[in-house]
């Protein structure tokens, strides 16, 4: 998924979501980070800590091209991102 058509796909959404990878149907991991390597923006998940929110990111993305594909952290190398999803007053990648 392009940067740019996440955000205009999240426009009208509540800009407090809280952004989390679902590893699976189980176990969520907030999102506390985003770094850009190589034009892939890259999301960086962990087993605890605060979650960015969706105005969060938007505001560190501001500057990235809108072509800059999202990718979640994993191993050994990270993981294309194709979609998300809402549940329970969050925003799930995965």
């Amino acid at each position: 998924m392009r940067l740019i058509d996440f955000n205009l796909s999240t426009a009208d959404l509540q800009q407090t979501l809280p952004l989390y990878w679902e590893v699976n149907r189980n176990e969520l991991q907030p999102i506390p980070s985003v770094s850009l390597v190589h034009q892939q923006l890259v999301l960086v998940a962990a087993s605890s800590g605060h979650p960015l929110t969706l105005d969060q990111f938007n505001m560190r993305t501001r500057q990235v091209n809108g072509q800059a594909q999202l990718y979640i952290q994993t191993e050994p190398q990270p993981l294309r991102l194709f979609g998300y999803r809402l549940s329970e007053q969050r925003l799930l990648f995965g």
